[in-house]
């Protein structure tokens, strides 16, 4: 992943959009450090899967193996209220408020 922040001076990486002052002037800034450049190589984003990886819960293999042979059979039953519910209490936490 590349980041780029910051407004465009001679030499540097621009931004597409000026900001505050320098937008009404019709200027860039001149600030010296006001451009930052973050770059994320592979080895770290393999680090953040693998703390992901280790956090997730372990997965039921005769669970999910009852689950196949039961709709295999045509015979599974579910509950889908408690599905929905279990379902929006998900997407409710995922979200930072």
């Amino acid at each position: 992943m590349v980041r780029i922040s910051g407004v465009g001076v001679v030499g540097s990486v621009g931004s597409a959009q000026k900001t505050g002052a320098s937008r009404k002037k019709g200027k860039a800034s001149s600030k010296k450090g006001a451009d930052r450049v973050q770059v994320s190589d592979a080895e770290t984003l393999r680090e953040v899967a693998h703390t992901m990886m280790a956090d997730m819960p372990d997965v039921r293999l005769e669970k999910i193996e009852g689950i196949r042979d039961a709709l295999e059979k045509g015979i599974f039953q579910c509950n889908s209220k408690k599905v929905a519910t279990q379902i929006v209490r998900n997407a409710l936490a995922e979200r930072t408020w």
